[in-house]
């Protein structure tokens, strides 16, 4: 057919090609595209018929230019007039390199817009530096591999190489593509099987061909070209199973016999071929996209013929059908053994090398999750702490005057009859010195009364000397209780030096408020939230500011039930507890500091969570 009879073919067809065209109609229109001379290929009919074939939102064909790093947009199919295939691409991800290397390439990405896609690069076949990109939605995800395949049987330009337009003979990609499309077609796992090493046999003229499924530590055989059936207790079947764990355990494909030299241990693919009569032998396991073994292959060759070919067809053709086969095998087991190889699939997943820093986050919190919710701690009811004492003393002024001298200040730990502080006595003295002349001149009055014998003035003169000696002896008790001392040992918890020096007082004022040491005991407060976890007798600990890294066991004596206003603190209600430690010479009463009072075992998952939870009880209440 002549490249003019091609170009009408296609121009007659292309009214049609945006339309939903049948399978038949959509592969005769792709072979036509395929057909004509390379720099004749209508792209973008060609990404509309890709779109249509691939179920995909959006395609385009692109040549990547080497030598400038520039890419140049040969056509595109897409109902967004603004649509780039560029923007969808991941970041950090060289699809169209992987796509040189393997043939396609494909990982989850997202739209500008924050659409999410999955998109699916492959390498066109005859034409250099191109690519076929298309975006499928995420819901399609479960047909990648099919819609992978069909991308791949479509993607042939070779023919178009030739100015003549001749037709090249099919390349063995695309024998293997067509032999992964029968495979993915077949509705049980056993013709699955049978299709892959009958169709492998006829493509590469093999003498043999098998494949024997992993399960376990065991490999078994499950299809054998040519052979319907076989009988799986024969010695012919224990040597396939011989030969194909040696892929099994070396996790790549192995020649026999190896050009390399190398120290495998090939016994059993040496006894196979023996009893095959073969020359050489490949086995070559499918493995899934984390690199574990599901099925090996076993391959024998006529004499003559044998040769290390290039594998990269026959690999990404298992590479796809892989899912399809585990599928099938899957669904071919009873409900016991699919039961065991979900769970051992499970397990592998889960206690994997892969992902290893995820899994150990996700066993910690777990075990996290585990412990609060089963696990106990010992739940502390706060308060904050004060240190009291009953055994106290004011220390005031005796007389009206003024403080001459002072002694002592706050914080002060004095000893008994220490003096403290000292009235001014000058004014005193003189007071003193003036009775001391009334009380003579009274007692010469009454003693000349006496001798004159006047009764009544010398009961009037007494009267004077006794009026002037009770203010003598008043004035004596004042000049004795000048100086303030010092009733017992103990600190001065009130009374500053710097406020009295020299400050008038009057009688009974307060000059300083001596504590015992002795006798101390600790005043407690708790918010209204937590005073029902306190019973009386609960022990705790409390630590002073001064000494905050000395902890002082305490036990409770008494609740005082009436709560106290505290500001925003809120209603709180004071508690007296005692202190279990022998006193030490740093206590000093009104320190303060912080308690906590021991409320019993408390699930871990209730103490950290028991304020939200009365919170929101108060919050939802009705």
């Amino acid at each position: 057919m002549s490249t003019t009879q091609l170009r009408s073919i296609s121009e007659a067809s292309r009214a049609a090609t945006d339309g939903v065209l049948d399978a038949q109609t959509l592969i005769e229109q792709l072979h036509l595209v395929r057909k004509v001379l390379l720099s004749e290929v209508d792209w973008d009919r060609y990404c509309s018929l890709m779109r249509q074939l691939c179920k995909a939102s959006h395609s385009a064909v692109i040549r990547q230019i080497t030598a400038s790093e520039r890419v140049e947009m040969l056509g595109r199919s897409s109902a967004l007039p603004t649509w780039s295939p560029l923007e969808t691409m991941p970041p950090g991800l060289d699809l169209m390199a992987k796509a040189t290397v393997n043939g396609y390439s494909q990982a989850p990405a997202q739209s500008p817009d924050g659409q999410p896609w999955l998109v699916l690069v492959v390498a066109l076949q005859g034409v250099s530096s191109c690519f076929l990109i298309l975006n499928i939605k995420t819901q399609e995800r479960a047909q990648l591999n099919e819609l992978t395949l069909r991308a791949l049987l479509s993607i042939d330009f070779e023919q178009s190489l030739h100015n003549t337009g001749a037709s090249a003979a099919p390349t063995d990609l695309t024998g293997m593509l067509g032999l992964a499309a029968q495979v993915m077609q077949q509705q049980s796992f056993e013709s699955a099987c049978l299709t892959l090493v009958n169709g492998l046999s006829a493509e590469w003229k093999l003498i043999h061909a098998s494949l024997g499924w992993v399960d376990g530590a065991q490999t078994q055989v499950v299809a054998i070209s040519h052979l319907d059936r076989f009988e799986r207790n024969s010695q012919q079947t224990h040597l396939i199973e011989s030969a194909l764990a040696t892929a099994v355990i070396q996790g790549h494909e192995v020649w026999w016999p190896s050009t390399y030299g190398n120290a495998l241990n090939d016994q059993g693919l040496a006894d196979f071929a023996q009893e095959m009569g073969v020359d050489r032998v490949l086995v070559i396991p499918v493995q899934d996209a984390q690199g574990i073994t599901h099925a090996v292959l076993l391959l024998a060759f006529p004499s003559g013929t044998a040769s290390e070919q290039n594998l990269s067809h026959l690999q990404l053709s298992l590479e796809l059908i892989q899912p399809r086969l585990s599928d099938l095998r899957m669904r071919s087991l009873g409900l016991v053994s699919r039961l065991r190889l979900q769970s051992h699939a499970l397990s592998e997943h889960v206690f994997g090398p892969e992902h290893a820093i995820l899994k150990l986050v996700t066993v910690i919190a777990v075990g996290l999750l585990l412990y609060a919710a089963f696990g106990s701690w010992k739940f502390r009811v706060d308060a904050s702490a004060q240190l009291n004492t009953e055994s106290t003393r004011l220390i005031s002024a005796q007389f009206d005057g003024r403080i001459d001298q002072v002694y002592a200040t706050a914080g002060d730990l004095v000893k008994k009859d220490v003096l403290l502080v000292s009235l001014d006595t000058r004014e005193l003295e003189q007071q003193q010195s003036e009775l001391t002349a009334e009380i003579s001149k009274a007692e010469t009055e009454v003693n000349k009364n006496r001798a004159e014998g006047r009764l009544a003035d010398t009961e009037i003169a007494q009267a004077r000397l006794d009026q002037s000696l009770a203010k003598a002896q008043r004035m004596e008790s004042y000049l004795q209780n000048a100086n303030s001392r010092a009733p017992f040992e103990g600190v001065i918890v009130e009374g500053e030096r710097k406020d009295m020096l020299g400050a008038p007082v009057k009688k009974g004022d307060k000059l300083f408020k001596l504590a015992k040491i002795e006798g101390l005991y600790v005043t407690l407060m708790v918010t209204e939230r937590q005073m029902r976890y306190v019973k009386p007798g609960a022990t705790g600990e409390v630590a002073l500011l001064s000494h905050a890294d000395h902890n002082i066991p305490i036990r409770v004596n008494s609740v005082i039930p009436v709560a106290q206003v505290k500001g925003q603190e809120g209603n709180q209600f004071m508690i007296t507890a005692e202190l279990l430690d022998a006193p030490q010479a740093w206590w000093r009463p009104g320190m303060t500091g912080l308690a906590r009072l021991d409320a019993g075992d408390k699930n871990i998952a209730w103490i950290l969570t028991h304020r939200i939870v009365d919170n929101l009880r108060l919050l939802l209440w009705w």
